[in-house]
């Protein structure tokens, strides 16, 4: 998938930080299409109207008529794979905490009067995040044939969460938690803490056998569009 065709939804009702925010991403090469919406109500009219649905959102907390901590949660509903990034002018842990860890979040960022480099990789690893959730069927490659596994059914099998179910893609690619944090954007002890979660949903003590599990568990005989090539 070309991400850069993945559209992006500005939500910010300040003129000033919309064109700063706007001048960060064109400088760092971000070629997705932008829309605005300047305040809460906005956003979600677009979300259910789009005929392309933004994949990222760009959340300002502080918003009219309806604050971003609702939007997020509302956008949230209409697309579980919907990626958010939250963006505040008064940084808040308390607020931090509550939009990465309740409100499912992928990053939160405090807004400069300077360009924005950290909002730039953020998006970059949004999008990039995007396309790997849009990727629900994988194809595995054999002497006979080739099979796809269907991570959808996956998911529902074993009752995992999106961000488990991002782990698990990277593991099939043969990632190291080290390279499962720097691509999925969080930490190494994070890493841990879902794969913990993970064998004990799925009922094994290691990765390996983890990979094996998963690769036996849909298999379908033709792969169908959007499918990633495992190597």
């Amino acid at each position: 998938m070309n991400t850069d065709s993945i559209p992006i939804l500005l939500v910010e009702d300040s003129p000033t930080d919309i064109e700063i925010i706007q001048r960060s991403l064109k400088k760092g090469r971000l070629a997705n299409p932008i829309h605005v919406a300047r305040d809460g109500e906005e956003a979600l009219d677009y979300l259910h109207e789009a005929a392309s649905p933004p994949g990222v959102l760009i959340v300002d907390i502080h918003l009219p008529k309806l604050n971003g901590m609702e939007v997020l949660r509302k956008a949230k509903q209409i697309d579980p794979d919907t990626v958010v990034i939250m963006l505040t002018g008064k940084a808040s842990l308390e607020t931090a905490i509550q939009s990465l860890r309740r409100g499912g979040a992928f990053d939160y960022i405090e807004k400069s009067k300077d360009d924005l480099p950290q909002l730039v990789q953020a998006v970059r690893l949004a999008v990039e995040q995007r396309a790997l959730r849009l990727q629900t069927h994988w194809t595995l490659s054999n002497e006979d044939r080739d099979r796809v596994i269907d991570m959808t059914e996956i998911r529902e099998k074993f009752d995992l969460s999106e961000r488990e179910l991002d782990v698990i893609k990277q593991l099939c690619r043969g990632d190291s938690n080290k390279e499962i944090a720097d691509r999925l954007f969080i930490s190494e002890l994070t890493v841990k803490g879902h794969l913990k979660n993970i064998y004990q949903k799925t009922n094994v003590h290691n990765r390996a056998t983890l990979v094996s599990k998963i690769l036996a568990s849909a298999a379908l005989p033709m792969p169908p569009a959007n499918t990633l090539s495992l190597p």
